[in-house]
């Protein structure tokens, strides 16, 4: 992965196809698509090239817990306590509030816990994680997933709150923000509706079928602020190192 002042390039053969130029530095992009499309993958290998190229990630684990999360990284062959040993992995638990009683934090890189029944105090929450830790030009917001607020939010209220986060970390700190939404329900989709023209990026991720015996799955880059885009789906598999591999190109 290359830095330039205001572009991001993520280093991996899926992303520099679908990506040829980068990623501005200041964007919030929506990773959407029904369940087991593949975008907890997606993010975890965003992830993975930022840590291994140096920069940080701030990891909102909602829809699992920081145990699970930490798994898929191991899938990816990334050592997650290295990284949390150089303050570049930082995991807020957004899962472990349905724990009833007291509870030990569920791994060493959890930095803190939040309510998402309370987007306010979330959003305090992760601004102040950023500003301690002086991520500012650098690194990554990736939340898995938004779902978890709709339980507590209507699209329109939830929409407001993403317009928040797109200003207060993407455009002022210039903090890349990753976010993924499964598209299975109505009220999910409503959300989609009520947020791609005003987000920097939307990314449509889907099964696609089996490769040579292997599952595979294809991303849609279908909208990209300032960006020339791929056009049409490019199918991709994770090959046994954990990098995602392109299986058609265009």
């Amino acid at each position: 992965m290359s830095l330039s002042e205001s572009f991001v390039k993520l280093s991996g053969e899926l992303f520099e196809h679908i990506f040829p130029e980068g990623i501005p530095r200041n964007s919030f992009i929506i990773i959407a698509g029904e369940g087991g499309s593949g975008k907890s993958m997606l993010l975890t290998s965003i992830a993975k090239s930022l840590l291994r190229n140096g920069e940080p990630v701030l990891y909102i684990a909602l829809d699992d817990d920081p145990k699970t999360v930490v798994q898929l990284f191991s899938a990816l062959n990334l050592n997650v306590v290295e990284y949390v040993k150089r303050e570049l992995l930082f995991i807020v638990d957004g899962y472990s509030y349905r724990v009833r009683g007291e509870h030990r934090k569920m791994h060493v890189s959890v930095i803190t816990e939040v309510d998402p029944h309370n987007m306010h105090q979330t959003i305090c929450t992760i601004i102040g994680i950023l500003d301690e830790n002086k991520i500012v030009g650098r690194g990554a917001l990736i939340i898995d997933s938004l779902n978890e607020f709709l339980s507590y939010y209507k699209p329109e209220e939830l929409a407001e709150y993403i317009k928040d986060m797109r200003a207060n970390i993407s455009k002022v700190r210039e903090v890349m923000v990753f976010a993924s939404l499964h598209t299975s329900t109505q009220v999910a989709k409503d959300l989609l509706n009520h947020i791609e023209h005003c987000v920097d990026g939307v990314v449509i991720a889907q099964r696609s079928g089996v490769e040579k015996g292997q599952a595979t799955t294809a991303v849609l880059v279908k909208r990209m602020k300032g960006l020339a885009r791929k056009q049409g789906w490019v199918s991709y598999t994770v090959d046994e190192n954990g990098e995602l591999k392109v299986l058609q190109i265009p």
